[in-house]
């Protein structure tokens, strides 16, 4: 496994979004480099900001990633609706 720690990627994501506009992210897939398709379930979610008046919204998570529990940020743009895992945790 080469190292992903310093990251932008995009990313698929499967969401739901409450009747007033709160998003939660639930699970995502990514191209990994070796070109395979992972599929990442979130487990927990430790911190959001939503903010409204923000270009997006951030959420740090905890979720098993290549077999390992991994704590890391999802990001959503709110004006490009595209998802980014954008750093990974040690």
């Amino acid at each position: 496994m080469e190292s992903i720690l310093c990251i932008d990627i995009p990313v698929q994501m499967i969401s739901c979004t409450d009747t007033n506009g709160k998003i939660t992210p639930i699970r995502f897939r990514f191209r990994d480099n070796t070109g395979e398709i992972i599929t990442v379930k979130v487990e927990k979610i430790l911190s959001q900001d939503q903010d409204k008046n923000r270009v997006g919204a951030n959420f740090t998570c905890v979720a098993l990633i290549y077999g390992t529990q991994k704590t890391f940020t999802l990001r959503y743009n709110y004006y490009a609706h595209e998802w980014h895992l954008s750093r990974l945790h040690i």
